[in-house]
């Protein structure tokens, strides 16, 4: 059987490399490609071989253009190649990372050409029974298409990074001390991530062992602004912010007592997955799949409707033994 992937995503993120990793271990052939030439998806098929399974992952980039007569047009050309795909005896998956766009760019528009397009794929794939009845619902998918969907959890991390330096290694690089609390949150650092909220929460916290540390690469200059501006208040607040390479994952991790993740809008979380890998319990908002993948044995799991939500969480887990944990 051969796949192809699309988009590629793994320079980044190593789920899609691990899945295809695991699916070449039973003898599935798997090419990932990002799209190639103005019919991106015919363009790979024509440049890689035809596969016996288009299986798309992340599909804004297909949708979604700077506006909104772009992304119409987009969305048809779209909805085009998935045509002709079909037209060539090839099956479509969906793995469902996302029901919309985090930014929400033309949210209106994404909405009504996925209900489409969601009709013609053969088959979807989601990571929790929370998202399989999110899918139902966002699409409107008839009971005829129901059995359609599979739920398939996330995998893990472990071994996906290199993970040999000990905390006190980690610290010593960092100029933590051992007594430190450290709250990390590692990531690209875009709105819908809620780092701005996470800072001003941060701050009301009057531990002086309490350590924020901010890793990521910033989506824009304003955000980055942003970040500075508020992290200049508060000498307790270490910030990186630039992309963070696979060779330094490990570094922030095993610095860290305990990850946070403080999203606006969540499905399915591979950054929970890769802390949690790392053995760090984590917090984060009780939305999306996040309640079927850690409990309060390994979390601290928030209400992000509540104003004092964030904060307790994160006072919670200053007074618990976080290794443990």
């Amino acid at each position: 059987m051969k796949v192809l992937f699309l988009p590629d995503g793994s320079r980044s993120n190593p789920y899609q490399r691990e899945l295809a990793e695991a699916l070449k271990r039973h003898g599935v052939d798997v090419t990932l490609s990002d799209g190639i030439g103005r019919l991106p998806i015919l363009g790979a098929i024509r440049a890689r071989g035809k596969p016996d399974i288009l299986h798309l992952h992340w599909t804004h980039g297909f949708l979604i253009a700077s506006s909104r007569v772009k992304t119409v047009i987009k969305s048809l050309r779209f909805l085009f190649e998935l045509l002709v795909v079909k037209f060539l005896g090839i099956k479509i998956v969906w793995t469902v990372h996302n029901l919309l766009e985090h930014e929400r760019h033309h949210p209106q528009l994404e909405l009504f050409f996925n209900r489409i397009l969601v009709r013609l794929y053969d088959h979807l794939i989601v990571h929790c029974s929370f998202a399989r009845e999110a899918v139902i619902q966002t699409y409107r998918l008839p009971d005829r298409s129901k059995a359609k969907i599979s739920i398939i959890p996330h995998g893990h991390y472990i071994n996906s990074y290199e993970n040999k330096l000990s905390q006190e290694e980690a610290r010593a690089r960092m100029k933590l001390a051992k007594e430190d609390r450290v709250f990390l949150y590692l990531g690209q650092i875009r709105p819908y991530k809620g780092v701005l909220q996470l800072i001003d929460t941060f701050r009301k916290l009057e531990s002086p062992q309490a350590k924020l540390v901010i890793a990521g690469k910033p989506a824009n200059e304003a955000i980055e602004a942003a970040v500075k501006k508020r992290c200049r208040l508060d000498n307790r607040i270490l910030t990186f912010l630039q992309f963070v390479p696979d060779r330094e994952i490990q570094l922030y991790m095993n610095a860290a007592d305990v990850a946070v993740f403080p999203y606006q809008d969540i499905l399915t979380s591979g950054a929970a997955l890769l802390a949690m890998s790392f053995g760090k319990p984590i917090i984060i908002p009780n939305i999306g799949c996040v309640p079927e993948i850690v409990d309060c044995q390994g979390g601290f799991l928030y209400d992000p409707s509540k104003e004092e939500g964030l904060l307790e969480a994160l006072k919670q887990a200053l007074g618990r033994d976080l290794a443990t944990m």
